[in-house]
């Protein structure tokens, strides 16, 4: 059984891993894709402190920031977790189910960030939800960017260096901080239209639609957990009663704290921790995200020192 195993790759994993693993705990990163996650959709990073560049130079750096130090970091994706009842015999934890293979750790945090939301209808052209990764596609075409806030203004004008003409479609006003706006305003090709509904009818019109209307909480594995445990897993302790203690808020976040502390990151599981953006309260910034790790890890460390 390891000390702690981190479910998610991005910025506040791989803080907590950095600060966990030079702490001397034996830690484990799961992640299912990209280490870094939104990281690597990020084309020019311009208010991370001391970092200028490319997101995907920050996320490696970070990755290798934390092997360095000593956790490990795989691939693998989490459909399972439940906690181990102590007195049932044996050492008290979780266990794990990563990519059909078992694993024990003392404590877990999540940190599984954010997932794009998605068009709730289809429609006949292709729609892409990553500039950085789709924005060939779009090489001297007219594309339509459906969202108003700081990604959809970064992801614009990535791609008004590809394509042809770039739409702005915003529901209601472009709400992105000044400097972007700036920019934006600047930029020949770009065309913003302003309460505007992005309906199938208006999306139609463009070759290439790049959707940026937020993120929801990639909680998914947690929500599985509440309809099976019991049946399943019979004689563990596990997270379905938990969960109607409101380990998820009214929109799939985490809820972390106690009446003690609002700022602390462990959930209503004792032993189950989260950061980053999965967590419920959360500013949805890089930067945040690191902090929060970090805060994350020193919580769990102070934890597992207690129970030596």
């Amino acid at each position: 059984m390891i000390d702690v195993a981190i479910i998610g790759g991005g910025v506040a994993a791989l803080s907590a891993a950095i600060y966990l693993a030079r702490a001397g705990k034996e830690v484990r990163v799961f992640d299912k894709g990209s280490f870094g996650g939104e990281l690597n959709n990020i084309a020019e990073i311009s208010n991370y402190p001391g970092f200028l560049g490319k997101g995907s130079e920050l996320a490696e750096t970070m990755r290798k920031q934390a092997k360095t130090a000593g956790a490990e970091v795989v691939y693998g994706e989490c459909t399972w977790v439940e906690k181990i009842d102590a007195k049932k015999g044996g050492i008290e934890g979780f266990r794990l189910t990563i990519d059909d293979e078992t694993q024990t750790a003392k404590k877990v945090l999540v940190a599984t960030g954010a997932e794009p939301k998605t068009l709730d209808f289809e429609i006949q052209k292709p729609v892409s939800y990553c500039a950085v990764c789709d924005g060939a596609l779009a090489k001297g075409k007219d594309v339509a960017v459906v969202g108003g806030g700081n990604s959809a203004v970064q992801e614009s004008l990535y791609l008004a260096g590809l394509a042809r003409k770039v739409t702005m479609i915003v529901r209601s006003e472009v709400k992105a901080d000044r400097a972007l706006r700036e920019r934006l305003d600047s930029t020949d090709n770009i065309k913003v239209r302003e309460h505007m509904e992005p309906i199938a009818e208006v999306l139609e019109q463009f070759d290439h639609v790049f959707v940026f209307i937020g993120r929801k909480p990639a909680t998914s594995f947690l929500e599985g957990i509440k309809e099976e445990t019991l049946v399943e897993h019979a004689g563990l302790v596990n997270l379905e009663v938990t969960m109607e203690r409101e380990l998820l808020d009214a929109d799939g976040y985490i809820v972390t704290g106690t009446k003690r502390k609002s700022d602390y990151h462990e959930t209503e599981i004792q032993g189950l921790y989260a950061a980053g953006d999965v967590r419920s309260g959360t500013i949805k910034q890089a930067v945040v995200a690191a902090g929060d790790g970090v805060m994350a890890a020193l919580e769990i460390v102070e934890a597992l020192e207690l129970t030596k």
